[in-house]
């Protein structure tokens, strides 16, 4: 401490400026504190789902080119699952599953949404308005939902078509694209309201949506869907994340691009909930809708997905159609960097997300998914039946164009995956821990597993197809 009066009395009033700063900055902390959600009763859930990601489109996964610091530095702080499967190897029944938590045939969706103008595929106006989703559950104990990007499962905006508000989310932005892709210059549908972002990339709209939701939960816990139409063809990308992969071509560029700068979006979202104080109080998953589009379809141009060792691609049930990224990162729960080969599934997120926020499941409906907690620690999950994929229109569609296909039914159980037609015949059988490419059929080989395997088949199929399947309300009388 300096000596003499006059230095002392400076000393003394910059010591009081300093305190009097720090209580400032403390007051201002406190205010941020109070304008974002911090429940720690209730955690916040933020959902990222990705449109037609494959299974190794990551760096954690061990792509060699692709760059997704975003998503790999999740991957370290969080679970990477390695096989978890969707409920459907096309983009509207898969997301029915997610919403809904249970098998989107139990309520007869078979493919996309359809107003009817594809002849080749049935009627399917809209999800069932009644049917239990995660929103609404959540909503129960007191969160607020927000659907942002991509929906698909209805026809919202059309007259008398029910809107996300009508499955439980208080705010809703859609991207006004139907099936088709839209990364620039988009269409919009918010709450109701028809809007266009021009001059700004679909990438940075979804974060940006998603950061003035959060900021508004100042008095209740959030759930935050983010649907995003990334890497769905027709892929686009801003041009700097092109010339992020020199020597690639065109079409790599383009699809690699893509995901980079979506990734780049996902970074910037996940820092902000750091910057807020959320991220310790905040569930965050992230998976894709189904596997890649193959790049060797004839209307294809910019799809190079990685689908590591698997079989097939989107629109059938072998591995690459339905295996698919997934991360999540609750802190407390997962451990940083863990990786788990535990099966595991989208219809899981239902009930281990209600669960974490303290809701209990209605008895009136029953459910194909159970709690992922076992699998973070690499132990089999306790469900209602061993995953179970039923896709009936793949052979349809090669009449279409479409190279690959499939039996309509699977059933994975241990390391051993079934697959046959819905007569329960022309049985395969597959060895998925020492044949992930599904190339050699054991069913001939090993009967007993196979009539194993084909005895839960044939008791869950009736469960799935049964009569509400056929009467459940899906079409809109006023088309």
């Amino acid at each position: 401490m300096p000596s003499g009066g006059a230095p002392i009395i400076r000393y003394l009033t910059s010591l009081r400026f300093f305190v009097a700063c720090l209580l400032l900055v403390e007051a201002i902390s406190g205010v941020h504190a109070e304008n974002v959600s911090s429940h720690p009763d209730k955690p916040n859930i933020l959902l990222l789902l990705a449109d037609d990601q494959g299974w190794g489109d990551m760096g954690c996964a061990g792509h060699p080119v692709l760059k997704t610091p975003g998503l790999d530095k999740l991957a370290s702080e969080g679970c990477r699952l390695t096989t978890f499967y969707t409920s459907a190897p096309v983009c509207s029944p898969s997301r029915a599953g997610i919403l809904t938590g249970r098998d989107q045939n139990r309520f007869g969706m078979k493919h996309i949404i359809n107003d009817g103008e594809d002849k080749s595929i049935p009627v399917f106006h809209h999800v069932p308005v009644n049917e239990p989703t995660i929103p609404r559950l959540l909503k129960s104990v007191g969160y607020k939902t927000a659907h942002i990007g991509k929906w698909h499962l209805s026809f919202s905006g059309r007259k008398d078509e029910p809107t996300p508000h009508d499955y439980g989310f208080d705010h809703y932005l859609l991207l006004a694209a139907g099936r088709h892709t839209s990364y620039k210059d988009s269409k919009w549908q918010r709450d109701g309201e028809r809007i266009q972002t021009e001059g700004r990339w679909t990438a940075e709209v979804y974060v940006d949506e998603a950061i003035d939701f959060i900021e508004s939960c100042t008095d209740a816990p959030f759930f935050v869907n983010l649907w995003s139409f990334a890497p769905h063809i027709a892929v686009e990308c801003a041009d700097k994340y092109k010339e992020m992969y020199p020597g690639r071509t065109e079409q790599e560029q383009t699809y690699f691009g893509c995901i980079t700068q979506m990734d780049e979006q996902y970074g910037r979202l996940l820092d902000y909930l750091d910057e807020k104080g959320l991220a310790d109080n905040t569930i965050v998953v992230f998976t894709s809708d189904n596997g890649c589009t193959s790049p060797i379809l004839p209307w294809v141009e910019s799809a190079r997905g990685y689908a590591g060792p698997f079989r097939g691609s989107k629109h059938n049930i072998h591995e690459a159609g339905i295996r698919v990224p997934a991360l999540v990162r609750w802190p407390g729960v997962t451990q940083p960097g863990s990786v788990s080969n535990e099966i595991a599934s989208t219809l899981d997120l239902l009930p281990t997300l209600c669960s974490a926020a303290g809701v209990d499941l209605p008895d009136e409906w029953d459910f194909d998914g159970g709690l992922l907690n076992p699998a973070f620690e690499n132990r089999p999950i306790d469900r209602p039946h061993p995953v179970y994929i039923q896709y009936e229109l793949g052979r349809m569609l090669l009449d279409r164009g479409e190279i690959f296909t499939s039996p309509p039914l699977a059933l994975r159980k241990n390391y051993w995956k079934l697959f046959c037609d819905t007569d329960f015949k022309n049985l395969e059988l597959y060895n998925m821990d020492t044949d992930p490419g599904e190339k050699w059929n054991m069913a001939d080989i090993h009967p007993d597993i196979a009539q194993d395997l084909l005895n839960d088949l044939e008791e869950i199929y009736p469960i799935i197809n049964g009569p509400y399947s056929k009467t459940a309300e899906t079409k809109n009388p006023n088309f």
